[in-house]
């Protein structure tokens, strides 16, 4: 927790402005928390698909909302000691332009990378005006079998933060039930709601906005799209968000990172 309420309050105690100014070498080194270090069993947890079967509330423009979602996924497991995040989408692509010769300059190195042991993927249906759900199963990589799965009942129209916390909730509830999940207390009560998440939109807009810059490498576009989603004190998603893009930016691997 230390590590989230580090980040969230280097963007609001001024540590960076938020506005077109670059930041300095000091103020990248002031948003580069640690990750958390896994517990003990902790399982290597990666993130797949996520399919939307309908639209949700998501800012036209910047990238999918299957991809935003699925970034948001990202980065609620990012902050957990209960999984070991295993980052596999962009690793395998910054393995295959490593390979390839094609890496760009701005493109951090991939790194060495863990085997992940489960991936989630998720779908998620609208079904009427009041509620809608989202169908999250794990599958083992090795043999392409589901582990587990499990429905999650969420608002007929809910935003992305609200359908990839629902997401993240329904990934810990199948650890849970195939005894897989190290005991750890969150203390983020809203972490463990499935409920509305309450972030502003236009807090989501700019985490959309981060997370376009940061798929092109551009790394102060990144950090202020970010900074200003962490802006809203419920979108814990975004600090974590940005303290990866400030481990990045300083000299950090794509597996690591």
């Amino acid at each position: 927790m230390a590590v989230l309420l580090f980040a969230a309050s280097a963007c609001r105690g001024g540590a960076v402005v938020s506005g077109t100014d670059a930041a300095t070498e000091a103020e990248w080194r002031a948003l580069r928390t640690a990750r958390p270090t896994p517990l003990e069993g902790a399982i290597h947890l990666a993130v797949g698909e996520v399919e939307l079967v309908g639209p949700i509330s998501w800012p036209a423009g910047r990238v999918t909302a299957s991809l935003g979602v699925a970034e948001l996924v990202v980065a609620g497991l990012l902050r957990r000691q209960d999984v070991a995040f295993v980052e596999r989408r962009r690793f395998e692509r910054a393995s295959a332009t490593e390979r390839s010769g094609s890496r760009p300059a701005s493109q951090p190195p991939a790194g060495v990378s863990p085997r992940a042991e489960l991936i989630v993927h998720a779908v998620w249906v609208g079904r009427t005006e009041a509620e809608s759900a989202v169908d999250v199963r794990l599958v083992r990589l090795t043999t392409g079998a589901v582990a587990g799965a499990t429905r999650i009942v969420l608002p007929g129209s809910p935003d992305g933060v609200t359908l990839a916390r629902g997401i993240v909730i329904g990934a810990l509830d199948v650890l849970g039930d195939l005894d897989q999940r190290p005991a750890w207390a969150d203390p983020i009560a809203a972490a463990n709601d499935p409920a509305v998440a309450g972030v502003s939109p236009a807090a989501i807009d700019h985490f959309a906005r981060g997370l376009a810059a940061e798929e092109l490498f551009r790394w102060e576009e990144a950090r202020r799209g970010y900074q200003a989603a962490a802006e809203d004190p419920e979108f814990y998603e975004a600090a974590s968000a940005l303290a990866r893009t400030a481990r990045l930016r300083l000299g950090g691997t794509i597996a690591e990172s």
